[in-house]
């Protein structure tokens, strides 16, 4: 007899992916919940060929989803992870790249990426050291039993 399993919408699911476990994590800057955060695990040990993310809702809170290839599956395999966070930025329209940018001069060019990255510092949301998961102070461990919730309140990285 052959066995395999099929996810939503008939895409069979990885092996490494058959048992999720499911995995919220909220985003708050003190006690203010922080929409639109992009949230991404990464495996602390060599990782499968897949991704563990989501993006916080208007309650600061994001549920992970792990996709590989046309498979998306609810939650995260068991394991140890470090957790980063990214926001873009809104930038000004004068900030926003233009199809016309490249016809300015070099140097036109240059001023206008250090107004973007003053831009960005100025108005930075997430802690740099929390973006990249070489920096990212922040561990979960999702377990089969349990699987993960987590806080992380961006103010006391804030301080670092």
């Amino acid at each position: 007899m052959l066995l395999f399993f099929v996810g939503c919408g008939g895409v069979p699911v990885p092996d490494e992916l058959k048992n999720l476990c499911p995995v919220t994590i909220t985003v708050t800057d003190g006690d203010q919940a922080i929409e639109g955060i992009a949230v991404s695990l990464s495996a602390e040990t060599s990782g499968g060929a897949w991704a563990s993310r989501g993006v916080t809702n208007e309650k600061g809170v994001a549920v992970i989803q792990t996709l590989r290839a046309s498979y998306t599956g609810k939650g995260a395999p068991a394991g140890d992870y470090k957790v980063t966070l990214i926001k873009t930025a809104n930038f000004p329209p004068e900030l926003e790249p233009q199809e016309t940018d490249q016809n300015l001069p070099p140097q036109a060019v240059v001023a206008k990426e250090k107004k973007r990255n003053d831009f960005l510092e100025k108005n930075r949301i997430i802690p740099k050291s929390l973006e990249l998961s070489d920096t990212s102070p922040v561990k979960l461990t999702v377990t089969s039993q349990t699987g993960a919730t987590l806080i992380i309140d961006l103010s006391q990285y804030k301080k670092q």
